[in-house]
């Protein structure tokens, strides 16, 4: 008698390999009963099966694959670049104008890319009053003030971004990370006093809401991001919104941005999930 709980029956192997792999990686234990015509997985806890379905659910519509042996980081570099080159050029641009203005002193880049025209004064910096040219409605996303700032604000692009860009195509992965800084930097303007800000915190917080409705709501299309990580990120945007943050010395917060670029997110991953939606009934 085979011991277990059975799952699912497969027909190929590269898929039972495929499949295998996901579950030694997620410490399922399980083996497989080769038939004359399938192959029955079958699980060791009862507590698996549903996990199991959903991640054969997930790898059969590309949301998940299997792990591949760690290639070298030069050639990780290439792949990820390849895979997801908006999300990285993004990233790396926004490095680019940190170390000009704050390592080999480009002042003349601050001014160029704040959303407020500036101007030097003998008081230092001063807020010209002219109207923004149209491209300051996105450039202030890529303007960060530390690096502390500038390497978390990247580490979360690229954790979420990457997911997006993979899901959409790199053109309206594009699309809609401008979308999203034009309302966070919008809203920002609008909303607060008159400043010098900037950030990719607000591209942050839309893409956040993209993958995390993108993984929730059918049909799903991309991998969510966990409970855990969610609930920090909104306990950080409501901590900007009371001041404590400020309070606690991190400096100012652009949380109009956060609010802004999270709306804009929610917006883009309802529009997302209409479009696959309206696919998927036209294919049935």
């Amino acid at each position: 008698m085979n011991s277990g709980f059975e799952v699912l029956s497969l027909y190929s192997e590269a898929e039972v390999k495929a499949l295998s792999k996901l579950l030694w990686g997620c410490k399922i234990g399980h083996h497989w009963l080769h038939q004359a015509d399938h192959i029955t997985l079958y699980v060791l806890q009862p507590m698996h099966v549903d996990v199991a379905r959903r991640l054969h659910a997930d790898m059969s519509t590309g949301i998940l694959t299997a792990p591949q042996r760690r290639p070298s980081s030069a050639t990780a570099l290439v792949t990820a670049f390849l895979k997801a080159p908006v999300t990285l050029s993004i990233i790396l641009v926004s490095l680019v104008v940190f170390l000009a203005i704050h390592v080999f002193d480009q002042w003349s880049w601050l001014t160029a890319l704040t959303y407020y025209p500036l101007m030097v004064t003998d008081q230092g910096w001063a807020l010209s009053g002219e109207p923004p040219q149209w491209y300051r409605l996105i450039t202030p996303a890529i303007l960060h003030f530390g690096w502390m700032h500038v390497v978390f604000n990247s580490l979360w692009v690229w954790e979420f971004g990457r997911r997006v860009e993979h899901a959409l195509g790199a053109a309206w992965a594009l699309a809609a990370y401008i979308a999203i800084a034009i309302v966070a930097n919008v809203a920002q303007a609008e909303l607060s006093e008159p400043s010098i800000f900037g950030g990719l915190s607000g591209l942050v917080y839309g893409l956040l809401a993209m993958v995390w409705l993108g993984g929730k709501l059918p049909p799903r299309w991309c991998v969510p991001p966990s409970n855990t990580l969610l609930y920090f990120m909104l306990g950080w945007l409501l901590l900007g919104l009371t001041g404590f943050i400020d309070v606690l010395g991190f400096g100012s917060i652009a949380n109009h941005a956060h609010v802004g670029g999270l709306l804009a997110g929610v917006m883009i991953a309802l529009a997302v999930r209409t479009v696959f939606s309206m696919q998927q009934n036209n294919r049935n």
